[in-house]
């Protein structure tokens, strides 16, 4: 039998790992932020749409809330130390694209780019915006996406030729290592 134990209601790390996924922002003067981000959710397929909280006290809040546009952009595990950074800094302190030396790729529907290099990403624009405590829920549609055709198929990364990197909480990340598929015996 297994025994449960209750743990406080507060610890979201409950639900990690999670993928993390940089964001980046332009703001209404044209300068580019980055952020670090795992709590991205699709909720809905056709139309894509997209859900991320962004604290509101954040150089990221004040972008995406003024120009309403944003890339959400997949990494592997290669962009540890830039996930950790574009997490740790702060965009209202220092410019933390360039800090990064991270470079620009164009996008095709929205006047903020994602990142050369990574795995893919997505052109997003908020259709709503919802207050939950200090965080603002940024609903997005997905207008357009861009992926690295080496290592996306029909139907999703192929993990066998790439590990998306995961957030499994602080300073503590992991990789998709292990690709499993269900048994059919359970039919």
């Amino acid at each position: 039998m297994v025994l449960y134990v209750e743990i406080d209601p507060n610890d979201y790390h409950v639900l990690h790992p999670r993928p993390v996924y940089l964001i980046v922002s332009r703001s209404r003067d044209d300068v580019l932020n980055v952020m670090a981000a795992s709590w991205i959710s699709p909720v809905n397929d056709e139309p894509f749409v997209i859900a991320t909280p962004i604290w509101m006290g954040s150089k990221t809040y004040e972008n995406i809330h003024d120009t309403r546009e944003f890339t959400v952009n997949i990494v592997n595990d290669e962009y540890v130390d830039i996930v950790w950074a574009a997490g740790t800094l702060s965009g209202k302190k220092i410019d933390k694209w360039d800090r990064l030396g991270l470079k620009p790729v164009s996008s095709s529907k929205i006047n903020v780019p994602g990142i050369e290099g990574v795995l893919g990403f997505l052109e997003c624009r908020v259709c709503d915006e919802i207050v939950v405590g200090e965080t603002a829920l940024f609903l997005a549609d997905v207008l357009a996406i861009h992926v690295n055709k080496e290592y996306y198929e029909k139907y999703g990364w192929n993990l066998r030729k790439t590990n998306i990197l995961l957030h499994a909480g602080g300073k503590a990340f992991v990789t998709t290592g292990k690709l499993i598929f269900p048994s059919r015996s359970m039919k």
